[in-house]
């Protein structure tokens, strides 16, 4: 049997007008930067492929930061509770790892430190942002 959720008649932003959505993009942008100035010129395949440490854990950061978006823009477009709920969590879980791989990056690595700490700030941002966005949703649901 097939489960019918119900619909809600609220106007909403597209998703890339969302706050939280753009502020995701800003940390992509951010941990693509400083993967660059680690790394130097290396793909994300060539890094996590890489017996380097730092390396890898640059890979991790910037698939990790990659993967926001697409989950708000998923939690944005489903009626599906279950699929908002673990996409939310997810996306909750990307954020302490984002948060964890910067405090290895600054453990090895301490010519990026301006920019590790401007990324840090802009993940505590982004942190207080989806926790709005995210209460927003439930108080929908």
């Amino acid at each position: 049997m097939k489960k019918v959720y119900p619909t809600y008649q609220i106007k909403r932003k597209p998703v890339n007008e969302l706050a939280v959505y753009k502020k995701a993009i800003e940390l992509f942008t951010l941990s693509r930067e400083l993967v660059h100035k680690i790394a130097e010129d290396k793909g994300i395949l060539e890094l996590g492929r890489s017996k380097d440490r730092l390396e890898k854990l640059s890979a991790h950061m910037l698939s990790t930061s990659l993967g926001l978006a697409p989950r708000i823009a998923m939690v944005e477009s489903t009626k599906d509770p279950r699929v908002r709920i673990d996409s939310l969590r997810a996306i909750q879980h990307a954020t302490g790892s984002l948060k964890q791989y910067c405090d290895h990056l600054e453990s090895r690595n301490s010519s990026s430190g301006t920019l590790l700490a401007k990324l840090r700030t802009e993940i505590d941002h982004f942190r207080n942002l989806q926790s709005r966005w995210a209460g927003r949703l439930c108080e929908l649901n």
